[in-house]
């Protein structure tokens, strides 16, 4: 164990399932008490009991909250701040997906995407990194996506809110850098989640090839990532070859795309 702080926590959005639990399982094997945020109380109370019992020495917390609301950020630091819980790792994980025009889709959803993955983050990196610049120590991870690296047709709302994440974990991992707060946003590829509704089988042979990598496996990665100061951590040397591949793809493939599904 490396921490030894009674009430030193790893706060984890969308910490209930897929990788937001490997990212809390990960940060609790580091010694940090656990606190899960997500809007599945159900799974909420099943990641606590698993937490729990494989680390008994630990307090897991769970709390209940829609972090697509304007305020949930401050309501959330608020929460910490009254239960006294000392913030040290901050996980941004919480996240939605959807295919899809951007102008077929309810402008509610996209409305609800973008606080989910820009605004409440964003929000909620201010309020806890502020507090570790004053004690002069703590960690940032921010969950974003190689595809805010990407312009690409059927997820548009996606890849933007995720690439504004990332240009901002940028701006802000230099600003906190000397003072002894790591701010490092992880960008993976395809995740072996239930997120994408892929076929059981599709997902086995996509791990087997490498193009999707277990939750656990991002999860170390990325946490080891930040603990080393990275700015930005693409997991898996295939996520590079790809990444390079989409900068080189001819417009009329995109095209294609576009024809096929929007």
């Amino acid at each position: 164990m490396e921490n030894t702080k009674k009430n030193t926590f790893a706060l984890v959005t969308g910490g209930s399932s897929g990788i937001g639990y490997a990212y809390a399982e990960e940060w609790a094997r580091k010694g940090y008490n656990i606190l899960i945020v997500s809007n599945r109380e159900d799974l909420n109370a099943q990641s606590q009991e698993k937490l729990q019992s494989q680390f008994p020495q630990l307090q897991v917390v769970t709390r209940y909250q829609d972090l697509t609301s304007p305020d949930a950020a401050q309501e959330l630091f608020d929460y910490c701040e009254n239960e006294h819980f000392e913030v040290e790792v901050l996980v941004n994980n919480a996240g939605m997906f959807y295919f899809g025009a951007a102008v077929e889709k309810p402008m509610a959803l996209s409305h609800k995407m973008t606080m989910l993955h820009s605004t409440t983050p964003a929000d909620l990196c201010v309020l806890f990194g502020k507090a570790m610049k004053d004690r002069g120590h703590g960690y940032i991870l921010n969950a974003s996506s190689i595809t805010a690296f990407m312009s690409f047709p059927t997820i548009a709302t996606y890849q933007a809110s995720k690439s504004f994440l990332l240009k901002f974990s940028k701006g802000i991992h230099y600003e906190l850098s000397h003072y002894g707060v790591k701010v490092c946003c992880v960008c993976p590829g395809a995740v072996d989640t239930d997120l994408y509704n892929l076929p059981v089988k599709m997902r086995k042979r996509l791990r087997a090839i490498g193009v999707m990598l277990s939750p656990e496996e991002i999860a170390k990665r990325g946490v080891r990532a930040t603990l080393h100061g990275r700015k930005v951590k693409i997991p898996g040397p295939i996520n590079y070859l790809f990444l390079f591949l989409c900068f080189l793809l001819p417009g009329f493939v995109i095209n294609l795309v576009k024809k096929k599904f929007v």
